[in-house]
Order: structure tokens, then sequence, then C-alpha cells
């Protein structure tokens, strides 16, 4: 497992920088440290999906983060086209895949 998460390519495995499969899973750090909001992301294969998510809650917690959540997403494979990403409503985030898992965050 690498960590920190390194910036890569959107839709390539991030959890593991000698990887380079596409990645099927996104997972969204959403937590607050008391005084702003925190959001971070990063996207994984398959294969590296379990430890996209323990380096991102082992990242929340040595940041002391709590009152937040860990969701995951299954994604679609990288398009080449032209493609629209619908709006869960008029005011929120764009829609980036299938949440098939939230890991809420405590001490």
């Amino acid at each position: 497992m690498t960590w920190p998460l390194s910036p890569m390519e959107h839709h390539v495995c991030q959890a593991d920088s000698t990887c380079g499969r596409p990645s099927r899973f996104r997972a969204r750090l959403e937590a607050a440290d008391g005084r702003q909001p925190v959001r971070k992301s990063a996207e994984a294969c398959a294969g590296h999906l379990g430890d996209m998510v323990q380096a991102l809650t082992i990242w929340a917690r040595g940041h002391h983060l709590t009152e937040g959540q860990l969701t995951v997403l299954v994604i679609d494979p990288p398009f080449n086209g032209l493609c629209l990403l619908a709006r869960a409503d008029h005011s929120g985030p764009e829609m980036a895949g299938f949440a098939f898992s939230t890991i809420r965050l405590t001490e």
C-alpha cells in the first residue's frame, strides 16, 4: 500500500503507484476538523479497494477527523466519448457512480 495516495491520472488506480489498472471504485471522504469541511477522494482498481479504504481511514484518524463518513462508489470504466454526468439534485454534487458502502468515521 502506498500512502499518501499519489495524485495520478483520473480513472487509474491511485492506491499503488505501480498498478496502472483502470479504477472501478472511488472513495469520498467527507468530514470536519472543527473549523472547516474536509474532503478527499481517491480511485482504485478492484484489487486495491481495501488498501484505498484503509489508507483514507488511517489518514482521517491521523488528522483527528470525526463526524464524517467515507462513501465507496462503484464507477463506470473510463469513457472515451462525450459523457454527461447527472446531478443528484439541482444543488447537489455530480453523481459519479453507485454508492454501495458508507463507513462512519469514529475515534
